[in-house]
């Protein structure tokens, strides 16, 4: 029976190949747990910038509705007074101004009940569209058209028109972002736990 005897330099050199392969090993291993750790350490930062964004817009959204509420009030708090002194102008006043008249008492009636603004600029578009039959009827009377108070009181209707087309159109753009960042959100079956859904656009 013989006894195979390697030389001591041949062991050495298997333990160092051993040793190697097991620090490759080790060092994979490592770089694929490090790895691993930045994906979900981003996909966190991922979830939690959005929280945030959908938080600060939502927050500018509903900013943005009370301040839309108010200025279409302030505007449709001027039409009885555009009736009034309309009234010794016009013939058939009465009859020209009973629908956006009525009109205004729903929107009072809208906003003292709920703050649903769809339905609430589905009412802004009637009375936006009676403001300009009245006004049409308003310029093909010459008299009135002299008077100081009604000049005063159409400007600033028209004015306040026009602003308030100007911030409606920066308030559909902060919805369609808001929208954007609820569609990523969804795309996620973690980040449907998030309490933010879809805005309609107006």
């Amino acid at each position: 029976m013989s006894i195979s005897v390697f030389p001591i330099s041949q062991r050495f050199f298997d333990l160092g190949d051993a040793l190697c392969y097991n620090k490759n090993t080790c060092l994979s291993l490592s770089w694929i747990m490090l790895i691993w750790i930045a994906i979900f350490v981003l996909i966190t930062l991922i979830i939690w910038w959005v929280f945030v964004a959908l938080h600060v817009i939502s927050q500018k959204i509903e900013l943005f509705e009370h301040w839309l509420i108010a200025h279409f009030q302030r505007r449709t708090d001027m039409i009885p007074w555009l009736s009034e002194i309309s009234k010794k102008y016009i013939m058939r006043h009465k009859e020209i101004f009973s629908e956006v008249l009525e009109l205004r008492k729903n929107e009072f009636a809208l906003v003292g009940i709920t703050q649903d603004l769809q339905n609430f600029i589905q009412l802004q578009e009637k009375i936006h569209h009676e403001i300009n039959f009245i006004f049409q009827v308003c310029n093909k009377h010459p008299k009135i058209n002299r008077d100081t108070h009604f000049l005063y009181l159409r400007d600033c209707i028209i004015q306040q028109s026009t602003v308030i087309e100007k911030e409606f159109k920066k308030y559909k753009k902060i919805i369609e972002i808001y929208n954007s960042l609820i569609r990523y959100k969804n795309l996620s079956i973690i980040w449907m736990i998030i309490p933010y859904s879809k805005k309609t656009v107006l």
